[in-house]
Order: structure tokens, then C-alpha cells, then sequence
């Protein structure tokens, strides 16, 4: 999909909300109840059966990639609808489910039973687990993200996340698995996982030119990308990033033709350079833009992978290299986790990146879901050290753990939860003209803060600007009106001593355990006594 042709799909869905005569109404965790459980892509946003648009919230349920080349099962043993209802209790809307392309196809002896798997595993019980999985997390009311996780070239076993798709059978491995989920339109196809360059130094050390994964690569599988020329090659890794072998790439835009050809209408994802998490750093986000594969049926998304240290891990990036995609598709961060600082083996320190990058991403439409929904053995923490990303500590009672489970959790229950409601409000000017006196109650117990400023401007220092009035802090015990006295600043005093009466804009920002943190904006005319 060319940046062209994303500004024509654009302006093309934005005449047909115009010409609907509607705003888009936003679904949020439960609608699922009365519309159909659906998902597919208008313009920037992702919307539900009933057009509503929606987001995808929520987790990244790892295993089926390993533990079916490990030997010891299909995956960690709680792909099930207990897990599904856990997910789905944290007001999650999506999960993510990492797949191996030999066991889903059946390739190189995967998969395999060595450690007494029993009954033995197979490729049609790898599918049929799969398949059984995203059936439960339906039921539930979440959306599945299928993901090409690991691969591997030829007789390569797939143990382990490759630079790119291969030519050998990750289309195979699409045709097969958009063929078993065409008629499930609850379903996103995620290409692949984590494209890199092995020969840039933020992704890999390899000193080969001929390795080189450029835009083109990763777009077409050849050289110059739309124009044809010579497939690309880049090498092949084994599970302790010892090179092995090289291999011709499959271009993105193979996958999805692959998708396509079966008649499946899912949405994809499309994850840039540098493990994901480059869209364009360079260039505002027109790399991913220019070369993103093109998709006839306009249902393609970006996707973006976030973790501390990689180049773009803060709010400059986000702002300008996603925010700009998002004006034209969605924006899936298919994986994010902060630096587990709480871990021994951690030296880092304490961080608030979660809360961070979920509220930015919030306030830009865009998609998130955590790394992952896993339990860890306290060896496996150990070993894991900075990169110990499991958001539960049992299965048992699925207890979110400390940072990123617990962070994500309350986000999410934050986010869904209602607003803190006003059921009085009142403003007068105390004699003297210095301090406005509001008279506030609400339902729930609450905290929160009164800011306001003039509506109109004036000339302030040589410059025409709004009069700010101050601000106050306050707390209400439910059902209580409660009198708080806000201190106008000096010049909004004056202001109001001439003028008599001034056109205000009050703000109240109230947050309460259960609700959402919820802004309210009031218009009122401050009169002089």
C-alpha cells in the first residue's frame, strides 16, 4: 500500500462518514454481547460488526511457538476458556497468539514429543489446539491476532525468530492458516513477528553485506522492490544466534497475496524493521508508508513493537513517526513490556514507560497489547533478569504481576471503568472580588483539581492571550456538597474588578477508585460583587 494510495483510502472513507451523516461511535469491552463478534478496518481506525470502532487491548498469549519444538505440548497448557475469561476479566479486547510455522505445517519432524509429550503431538492436533483457542477467546468477547512467530528455511528447525519470512514455506504457512480461519472474521493476521536487518548494528552484528535486509526486502522479496530485480537473501540463525545457513526472503507482500488467494478478508498487520519497532525513524513514518505491502481490500495496519532501548522508545518518536501513520491506518503495538525492574538480576531503575506509552496511545487511537501472558519459574526470572515481561505470577488465581501486569491491568480497568459523575456544581464571586467559590457533590468519593481560564483573550504583556485563573485541589466524600474556595491570580482579579464580569472556562479533573479519571469542562460568567 503506497502513501498514495493511503491518502486516497483516506479521503475516500472520510467522504463516506460525511456522506452517512454520522459520528463514529466507539465500542467498548461487553459490546460484543449484542453486535457480532467481527473486526475489519475503515479508514484509520479498526471497527466492530456493528461499525463501532474499536481497539486492540490486551495480551500476547506466548508458548504455542516453543513448546511444540521443545517437546512438552501444543503450548503451556492453558490455551482454554478459564484463560480466555482471565483475559478477557481485565477488560481486555484482543490477544495475540504467537505461532510456529514447522508445527503448524507440519515440517522437519515438528512437532515433536521429546519431552514425553502424551499423547504424542502432531500438526493436526497443533491446529486443532489453535483453532480451539481462538474459538474460546471469541466466546469471550476478544478479537485473536494470529502472528508468523518463528520460522526457519529449508530443513531448519524453527527455534527461533528469523530476520525475515522465508521463500520455502512461510506462504505455504499463510495459505494453510487463512484458509482454516476465513470464515472467522474475529480473526487479524499479524505477517510476521519481528522483521530485521541483521547487518544494522541496532539488530544484529553480521558483517555480511549480502545479508542486508533493506525496505524493498521486506516489501517485495526482491532488490527493487515493486520494480522487480533479484530476490534478496539474508542468513538464517540457530537458537544461539549462530548463523547457519542464508535464505531467499519472502517479501510482506507475498504473505498477503498468499492471504488473499484463499478469498480470507482479515484485516493484517505488517511490523517494520528492527524487530518492529522502525516504521520510518528516519523519515516520519513514510518508510513503512512507501514500501508497506498493498492490500486491495484496504485492510492492512501498521504494527509497532516497544520496548526500553530500542531506538524508538519515547515520546518524540511516537509523535513523529507513528502518530503520522495513524492519520492514515491503525496502529497495532503488537508487543510492549517495560524493563522489569523489580527483578534481582535488574539493575534498572524504576520506571513508569507502561503508564506512559499507554497514555500517549490512548490519546492517539493507537493499539496495544503487553508481553506476556505467562507465568515464570523464579529460575526462568532469574535468567530473564531486565527482560523478565510475564504479566501474571499464577494460573490459578491470575494475578497480575508487578510492573507490567499490574500496570496493564489497571490501566485497561481504568480505561472501561465510568466517569466520576457532578450531580452539583456551583460558582460565585466571594466579596472582595479575590476568590470564587464552588460548591461541588458527587455520587462517588473523589480527588481532584479546579483550573480555569478566560474564554475570550486580552492583551497580557504586549501579547493577546487567555487570563489564567489559578488553581485548587480538593477532595469529596460521597454524597456530600463540599465548598471549595479558588484564589484568583492576580490579573484575572483585576480583570474581573474592570471588566465586572468575565466569560470563564472551568476545568475539574476528578479520579476515584473504580472509575475512570474523568475531565470536566464548564462555561460560566464570573460577575463582580
Amino acid at each position: 500500500m503506497r502513501l498514495g494510495h493511503l491518502r486516497r483510502l483516506v479521503a475516500i472513507a472520510s467522504i463516506a462518514f460525511v456522506a452517512a451523516g454520522s459520528s463514529i461511535a466507539v465500542a467498548t469491552p461487553g459490546s460484543a454481547t449484542t453486535v457480532p463478534l467481527r473486526i475489519s478496518i475503515k479508514g484509520k481506525h479498526f471497527v466492530n460488526g456493528a461499525g463501532h470502532v474499536v481497539r486492540l487491548l490486551g495480551v500476547n498469549h506466548t508458548s504455542a511457538e516453543y513448546g511444540c519444538v521443545d517437546g512438552f505440548g501444543y503450548d503451556d497448557g492453558h490455551f482454554t476458556g478459564a484463560d480466555a475469561a482471565a483475559i478477557a476479566s481485565w477488560k481486555a479486547t484482543a490477544v495475540r497468539v504467537p505461532l510456529n510455522e514447522d508445527c503448524w505445517l507440519g515440517l522437519n519432524g515438528q512437532p515433536n514429543s521429546s519431552e514425553g509429550a502424551d499423547p504424542p503431538l502432531t500438526r493436526d492436533g497443533y491446529r486443532h489446539e489453535i483453532v480451539n483457542y481462538v474459538a474460546a477467546l471469541n466466546r469471550h468477547g476478544l478479537y485473536a491476532i494470529l502472528d508468523l512467530h518463528w520460522n526457519a528455511p529449508g530443513a531448519q528447525v524453527a527455534l527461533e525468530q528469523q530476520p525475515m519470512p522465508d521463500w520455502d514455506h512461510s506462504r505455504a504457512f499463510w495459505t494453510s492458516v487463512a484458509t482454516t480461519f476465513k470464515a472467522n472474521h474475529a480473526v487479524v493476521f499479524d505477517l510476521y513477528n519481528e522483521p530485521f536487518d541483521p547487518t544494522d548494528p541496532r539488530s544484529g552484528d553480521d558483517q555480511d553485506p549480502n545479508d542486508k535486509v533493506t525496505w524493498n526486502c521486506w516489501e517485495t522479496g526482491t532488490k527493487n522492490g515493486p520494480d522487480g530485480g533479484d530476490p534478496c537473501f539474508t542468513a538464517a540463525y540457530d537458537e544461539n544466534g549462530q548463523k547457519t545457513s542464508t535464505y531467499r526472503v519472502a517479501g510482506l507482500q507475498s504473505l498477503l497475496d498468499a492471504i488473499r488467494a484463499t478469498g480470507a478478508r482479515q484485516p493484517v498487520m505488517a511490523g517494520g524493521l528492527d524487530y518492529a519497532n522502525d516504521l520510518g525513524d528516519r523519515d516520519h513514518g513514510s518508510a513503512w508508508m512507501n514500501h508497506a505491502p498493498d492490500d486491495p481490500l484496504n485492510q492492512e495496519a501498521a504494527s509497532f513493537h516497544n520496548y526500553m532501548g530500542k531506538a524508538c522508545d519515547h515520546l518524540t518518536c511516537w509523535n513523529g513517526v507513528l502518530a503520522p501513520i495513524a492519520t492514515h491506518v491503525p496502529v497495532v503495538t503488537g508487543e510492549f513490556a517495560e524493563d522489569n525492574f523489580l527483578q534481582r538480576k535488574c539493575n534498572a531503575p524504576r520506571s513508569t514507560f507502561d503508564a506512559r506509552y499507554m497514555a500517549w496511545a490512548d490519546s492517539k487511537g493507537v493499539s496495544y497489547l503487553a508481553w506476556g501472558w505467562i507465568v515464570e519459574s523464579q529460575a526462568e526470572k532469574d535468567a530473564d533478569g531486565c527482560s523478565a515481561f510475564y504479566l501474571i505470577e499464577n494460573y490459578s488465581h491470575y494475578t497480575p504481576a508487578q510492573p507490567n501486569g499490574v500496570a496493564l491491568r489497571d490501566h485497561l480497568r481504568a480505561l472501561f471503568a465510568p466517569p466520576v459523575r457532578l450531580t452539583r456544581f456551583e460558582a460565585v464571586v466571594k466579596t472582595g472580588n479575590r476568590v470564587v467559590r464552588f460548591t461541588l457533590r458527587s455520587p462517588s468519593t473523589s480527588r481532584g483539581s479546579i483550573t480555569g481560564r478566560t474564554v475570550h483573550t486580552y492583551i497580557v504583556n504586549g501579547a493577546r492571550r487567555h487570563v489564567g485563573l489559578g488553581s485548587v485541589a480538593f477532595t469529596l466524600r460521597a454524597r456530600v456538597s463540599k465548598a471549595v474556595l479558588l484564589t484568583l491570580t492576580r490579573r484575572a482579579h483585576r480583570l474581573l474588578v474592570r471588566k465586572r464580569q468575565l466569560a470563564v472556562l472551568i476545568t475539574i479533573t476528578l479520579t476515584s477508585p473504580g472509575h475512570r479519571r474523568t475531565v470536566i469542562h464548564r462555561s460560566v460568567t464570573l460577575k463582580a460583587r
